[in-house]
């Protein structure tokens, strides 16, 4: 996997500041402590025909993984797409703040709430500063805009569609796997996240992040964790990446047990905010299912379906909730061919800049149409809410 990724991108992993503006207990000492966010952004180095169509993507990972789970699909995506009309321009894999890297920088910071729509706001700071070009040079000049998209499955596709709520014309499309909004809570509407003590109780079994010895890590996660049945090329990534051995040879993850657990805590009242917002999303929303996934009831896709414009549903046969990791090669295909479908009915902008003049007459023509059309002879009346 390292071979095809270097031999298609520059890889660079950087730190950046996560968003200030915060949900109450987020950090330990408020006004003191700033998050940080480490990502990797995979910038392709291949040569493509300059007229096909060049597409971002960003990745968002669901509670208790990191970012490298999505290297299975960075690896291939290159060469996937080559006969494709569109090709990969860059890529951004994220670990949230209370995730692989990022959570090993905020260790001492970090407190005991981690809102999900935080989470996406840090996601918008990092492409807005990835993707979005704020001037035409010589190299970009002529060139295809490109499509920025993007995938997020579990907490990762609550944070996809928060992001299109937040910033309705970042992403030009919206793809989510299994994406968590409503969960059975005892019939409790408004308020926290209330967990039963069983469930919790259970969630905390498969989350041991301090082991004895490198091979009761491993045969913990083989065994005992919610990854057993991933594939193996990303399970031996993900144990790779995640553990930390001291000099006596004690294992333990770079996620902490108990910001595991606050994941699965949070998801209230954060939920209730997205659901409203879920009709102003102006992307259309592609909702990749797993078709034996119980984690989720059917009202979560039901309400999707039904509040979201512009929204398809597409299944993996067979697919669990984590089909993303369990299934990457089918999942991946899903990926890739609605990326393909969107890409192939879309209008393509080129990149070109304008003079002043004509800047002006560009201002003076937009304005008479948008008066045009907000301008008429009718009557004034109280506007229905």
């Amino acid at each position: 996997m390292e071979q095809i990724i270097n031999a298609n991108y520059k890889k660079e992993t950087k730190i950046t500041d996560a968003a200030l503006s915060r949900s109450p207990n987020a950090v330990l000492v408020p006004g003191i402590d700033t998050l940080q966010i480490v990502y990797d952004l995979f910038t392709n180095i291949r040569n493509y025909d300059t007229l096909k169509q060049p597409v971002n993507l960003v990745f968002l990972h669901g509670s208790g993984m990191n970012r490298v789970i999505w290297e299975y699909y960075v690896a291939r995506l290159a060469e996937m797409s080559d006969n494709s009309s569109w090709f990969v321009n860059k890529i951004i894999t994220i670990d949230q703040v209370t995730h692989g890297d990022s959570s090993v920088l905020n260790r001492e910071k970090l407190g005991v709430n981690f809102e999900w729509s935080d989470g996406a706001r840090d996601v918008c700071e990092v492409v807005q500063r990835e993707f979005l070009t704020n001037h035409i040079t010589a190299s970009t000049a002529g060139q295809v805009k490109p499509f920025n998209i993007i995938i997020g499955h579990s907490m990762g596709g609550f944070q996809a569609l928060s992001s299109g709520v937040l910033y309705p014309y970042l992403f030009d499309l919206i793809i989510t796997i299994e994406p968590v909004l409503i969960t059975h809570d005892g019939g409790k509407v408004k308020g926290p996240t209330i967990m039963p003590v069983n469930f919790y109780n259970s969630l905390k079994a498969k989350m041991d992040d301090k082991f004895e010895t490198l091979e009761d890590y491993h045969k913990t996660i083989d065994t005992n964790s919610f990854y057993t049945r991933v594939h193996p090329e990303i399970k031996q990534r993900f144990k790779e990446f995640e553990k930390v051995q001291d000099m006596e040879g004690k294992i333990t993850m770079k996620m902490e047990q108990r910001q595991n657990l606050i994941c699965y805590l949070t998801l209230n009242p954060g939920a209730q905010w997205l659901l409203n917002g879920l009709s102003f999303i102006k992307a259309p929303v592609v909702n990749i299912l797993g078709g034996v996934s119980k984690w989720c009831p059917k009202e979560n896709e039901e309400t999707m379906n039904r509040r979201i414009p512009i929204y398809e549903r597409d299944v993996i046969v067979g697919g669990d909730h984590l089909v993303n990791i369990e299934m990457p090669a089918e999942t991946l295909a899903k990926v890739i061919a609605h990326i393909t479908i969107f890409v192939d009915k879309s209008k393509r902008v080129l990149l070109h800049d304008i003079s002043t003049n004509q800047r002006r007459t560009k201002f003076q023509q937009d304005f008479e149409a948008f008066t045009k059309a907000r301008v008429k002879p009718i009557n004034l009346q109280l506007s229905k809410l």
